[in-house]
């Protein structure tokens, strides 16, 4: 048989341990700053009928799909994302209680270049609420994707939030056509990547003239934090003629303040998310020493997503964390450690005749809640040690002869070099209240 060279697809990666451990602590931490905002958990199927999915992200995102015929010569497509599936999942269960506040954290595929932190495939964590129109539910999302930043440990974030009716109102103050609109927005979206010249190249390329191109990249740089500057707010809104849209932004950003008043909002007209489902509420959120990832949680308010499936109207608003993105950007600042282990401690196995106590104990120390590995072979101390240091175990319990005779262990701190002996009935304890 020939071997088969180990490889993995472009854009896609395996996780060893060191790498995943802190993913699944973000995951943890993300998780419960969801739960604690009452949202609820959803999982739905990696594969859709690609009808379910093409035709809501633009053709950009449609281009970017993995899709395929199924075996039963079903035309199927890998997720794009988790708020499409959402949607028909919504559609499908009318009885769901309103409104239903859900979350839900699963990878998601796209064919894309891929570059530093941009993956094709990576995890997005969402949060949804759907059934109200009421702009204290965009506060929450908003007040949501701050508090979980800081229960991640991140401080120095922005968020910065515009919405559709604004540019709606400005756009059409311009006579754009609905068509010139959206490629308008798309290009826009993409101004952090491309700069000034690269957004007015593509307007060009879109057919909107000069005149028009330069009034939209003016429109562009306004950006102003929205807490205490409410003077500034209301002459831009004059000025720009968005007077009324602007001001139901302000009222969710002062809201969202109000339930995380340590964080920063700015109001920010380049942010236009090119997505085609957006009718409200928009916003990025960047972390400020690490601004060369882009955002690294974004979301909206969606009001006629769902009604796509359902015939009827359904608002929507919600927020979305990449994963893969903020983690990259954390390594970049050296905000992750990484961890080899789960495990606690490590229990010395180097007496075959005591081969029982030490599974008696590794028994005993993980019913108390304590992450336990037992060396699975007799083998030489220093090796054992060697192998807990290796894999960044804190404690080792040794126990032999005199140990048994004494009713103790040694339990050796391996991070200080220290150790003392503890009563058989008492290491348990010892190591939680260390």
């Amino acid at each position: 048989m020939s071997q088969i060279e180990p490889k993995t697809l472009k854009g896609f990666r395996d996780f060893l341990p060191e790498k995943q451990i802190p993913r699944q602590k973000m995951i943890d931490t993300i998780r419960a700053s969801y739960e604690r905002f009452g949202f609820e958990p959803l999982e739905t199927p990696v594969l859709e009928y690609a009808e379910t999915l093409t035709g809501k992200y633009g053709d950009e995102g449609d281009k970017l799909m993995y899709r395929f015929k199924d075996n039963g010569d079903r035309d199927v497509a890998m997720r794009y994302d988790l708020t499409i599936p959402l949607a028909r999942v919504v559609a499908m269960n009318g009885e769901l209680k309103k409104p239903f506040k859900r979350y839900q954290i699963s990878p998601v595929w796209r064919a894309e270049n891929t570059q530093k932190g941009r993956f094709r495939e990576f995890y997005q964590c969402d949060a949804d609420i759907v059934g109200t129109t009421s702009p204290l539910a965009d506060a929450e999302v908003l007040a949501l994707s701050a508090n979980t930043l800081r229960e991640l440990g991140i401080q120095d974030f922005v968020i910065r939030a515009n919405s559709r009716e604004i540019i709606n109102a400005f756009y059409g103050s311009l006579g754009l056509s609905d068509k010139e609109k959206m490629d308008a927005i798309r290009a826009i979206d993409k101004i952090d990547k491309l700069g000034r010249d690269g957004v007015a190249q593509e307007l060009v390329k879109a057919g909107i003239k000069d005149d028009i191109t330069g009034k939209l990249l003016a429109f562009a740089e306004v950006s102003i934090d929205a807490i205490g500057n409410q003077e500034e707010l209301s002459k831009v809104g004059e000025n720009l003629g968005v007077n009324e849209p602007l001001a139901n932004l302000v009222y969710i950003i002062e809201s969202a303040y109000k339930l995380a008043p340590d964080a920063r909002f700015v109001v920010d007209f380049s942010i236009a998310r090119g997505l085609d489902y957006y009718t409200g509420m928009i916003f990025e959120t960047n972390l400020v020493a690490a601004l060369q990832f882009g955002s690294v949680l974004s979301g909206g308010r969606y009001d006629n997503l769902i009604g796509m499936f359902s015939g009827k109207s359904v608002p929507a608003v919600g927020a979305s964390i990449g994963l893969d993105r903020l983690l990259a950007a954390l390594e970049e600042l050296k905000l992750v450690k990484e961890e080899k282990s789960t495990a606690q401690v490590l229990i010395v196995n180097f007496d075959k005749k005591l081969e029982s106590e030490y599974l008696a104990m590794a028994s005993d120390l993980r019913a108390a809640g304590v992450n336990t590995l037992l060396y699975l072979e007799t083998a030489d101390l220093k090796k054992q040690l060697s192998y807990a240091s290796d894999k960044g175990v804190k404690y080792a319990i040794i126990y032999g002869e005199n140990e048994a005779k004494e009713g103790v262990a040694v339990v050796k701190n391996l991070e200080k070099g220290t150790q003392e002996k503890v009563p058989l009935a008492e290491i348990a304890q010892s190591i939680l209240q260390a």
